[in-house]
């Protein structure tokens, strides 16, 4: 039995040698932690958290080359824990993480060898030549930093000074907008007036133009119709005429009344001086009958001549009650003669034109009184009179020459306030953009930025728009969304849709530099492209701080038979 025990503690002192002389704990108790992490292990208290909070260890426990932690939290130097990561410091040169499990593998991974430490292999320290690219790169652009500060701290001033111009530009056209606006509704108003007294103006002198034409063709049918009541009364003259003409012919001494009376008295005397009047009738009547013969319508006339004048006891008119027969008087056949007489005395005295009339009015039946009723063309002139004096009465028309003015003045005022909004508009807009804590993004406003790769031309607009140009077609990557990634980035989204996949979309990672400008354009995913933006807005004072300082660690940690930088 003791035989046995002691076979056994053989067996674990083997094993523990075995194990020590295959992977031996690191020297440095810190070693492939990093600068960062070095105060979580230097706490206070003697237990240790794992970083995923499942378990705890002591401090004995780190790097003893066991594995404590799932994440591997308690062996950050040895190559016990497969997700561990070892810090390599390489100073002098650009530090980087390891996966663990190549810790101790017989290959120099670290410049600085560190993480070959169990001694089977031996790494030179190669860091300050390999870094001295990696340094000249650094010190470049700590140079473009410092540069860059100082662009954008006048970037900066110059905003501030252009965003309180635009500002106060703002505040200006808006209290001109309020006076102009006044302004333009009482020249408005002032302008619907003149239009009106206008259009009532321009309605009156229709009416008075359509009254006019209609005058004017009433004047021109009342004269047409005169004209034809003239030559009506001319042929009913020359008729009248014709009838007198056989008496005439035979009787030189008789008048234009006397063939009536020849009608009328059947007493053969009808003058002493005239000797024997019924051989007188006699031979006139077949003197008459040779020597001018009636036609069908003069005979006709004398016939109801003779009759009326035959039957004149049983008439109620005369020639004298046909020109009054609307009065209704009569004339007793006894007074017959002498108002022949008149009759006749009134047709001697009568012109051609009131003649024709008696005449018309004797064949119509209608009443005319020719010395008494006005003349068409009298009515007509007064007609046209009371048109004239009509128009008069109206009230003075609008002063065009105010109109006019008006009208220039609204217009002018108008385009003058149409352009004060759209300013205001745009002032407006373009304040409300996030230009960046310090506005250090202002001076990208209303401007755009390119590069030509290959056969296309990109465009970055900021505010705006990203887009593709390949000859005259473009293509539309984004529409402007917002910055990212603490103003580190520009995102453009919602652009044209690609065939058969997602709407394009455009990422503008900002660069320090010392001008604006694109610098590069790819497309990792498809529709989904990504830029480079070079820009002195990102250039800030910390960043710069930061690079000056890993530079002097460098510097600091310079190997002693090296005499650089």
């Amino acid at each position: 039995m003791r035989s046995y025990s002691i076979f056994i503690l053989l067996l674990f002192c083997i094993a523990s040698f075995i194990r020590s002389s295959s992977s031996s704990a690191p020297k440095h108790t810190f070693l492939g932690i990093s600068p960062q992490d070095e105060d979580y292990y230097k706490s206070s208290s003697d237990s240790i958290k794992c970083k995923d909070g499942s378990k705890k260890f002591t401090k004995s426990q780190l790097n003893d080359d066991f594995c404590d932690c799932p994440d591997g939290t308690d062996e950050p130097g040895t190559s016990a824990c497969p997700t561990a990561k070892f810090y390599c410091r390489n100073a002098g040169h650009v530090s980087l993480f390891l996966f663990s499990s190549r810790v101790n593998d017989g290959i120099c991974d670290c410049c600085d060898g560190s993480d070959e430490y169990d001694g089977r292999v031996k790494c030179p320290n190669t860091c300050w030549e390999a870094g001295k690219v990696a340094r000249d790169r650094l010190v470049k652009k700590i140079n473009t930093y410092k540069e860059g500060v100082t662009l954008r701290t006048k970037e900066i001033e110059q905003a501030k000074i252009a965003i309180a111009k635009d500002e106060a530009e703002l505040t200006k056209l808006q209290n001109e907008e309020k006076l102009l606006k006044g302004i333009v509704e009482e020249l408005k108003e002032r302008k619907e007036q003149i239009e009106k007294a206008e259009e009532k103006e321009r309605l009156q002198k229709e009416k008075e133009e359509n009254e006019k034409q209609k005058a004017e063709e009433a004047l021109r049918e009342n004269e047409k119709a005169e004209e034809e009541g003239k030559v009506e009364n001319e042929k009913v003259e020359q008729e009248a005429n014709s009838e007198d003409k056989p008496k005439e012919n035979t009787d030189d001494d008789d008048k234009f009344g006397n063939i009536e009376d020849s009608f009328v008295n059947e007493d053969p005397k009808v003058d002493e001086n005239e000797g024997e009047p019924t051989s007188k009738v006699e031979t006139s009547d077949s003197s008459e009958t040779e020597a001018v013969p009636f036609n069908k319508e003069e005979d006709h006339a004398v016939k109801n001549k003779h009759e009326s004048a035959s039957h004149r006891h049983n008439d109620d008119s005369t020639v004298s009650t046909e020109i009054d027969q609307d009065a209704g008087s009569k004339v007793s056949p006894d007074e017959d003669k002498k108002a022949e007489s008149d009759t006749s005395e009134t047709t001697e005295g009568l012109s051609r034109e009131e003649l024709g009339r008696l005449v018309a009015s004797r064949w119509t039946g209608e009443e005319t009184s020719p010395s008494s009723d006005p003349s068409w063309f009298e009515k007509i002139q007064k007609t046209v009179k009371n048109v004239l004096d009509a128009v008069n009465i109206f009230k003075t028309p609008v002063n065009i020459s105010d109109a006019a003015h008006v009208r220039k003045e609204y217009d002018e005022s108008s385009a003058k306030l149409s352009k004060i909004q759209s300013r205001i508009s745009s002032l407006t807009q373009k304040l409300k953009h996030d230009f960046g804590l310090e506005k250090e993004f202002y001076a990208f406003y209303d401007r755009c930025f390119e590069i030509k790769q290959n056969k296309y031309v990109y465009k970055v607009c900021p505010y705006k728009q990203a887009s593709q140009e390949e000859g005259h077609m473009t293509t539309r990557l984004g529409r402007w969304d917002k910055f990212e990634d603490a103003y580190k980035m520009m995102v453009f989204s919602n652009g044209d849709k690609c065939w058969n996949g997602p709407d394009r979309s455009m990422k503008v990672k900002l660069r320090c530099g010392l001008k604006n400008e694109l610098t590069d354009v790819d497309e990792p995913s498809r529709c989904e492209y990504v830029a480079l933006l070079a820009t002195p807005a990102v250039c800030l004072e910390d960043k710069l701080k930061e690079l000056q300082h890993k530079l002097d660690l460098l510097n600091k940690e310079q190997p002693q038979e090296h005499d650089e930088l």
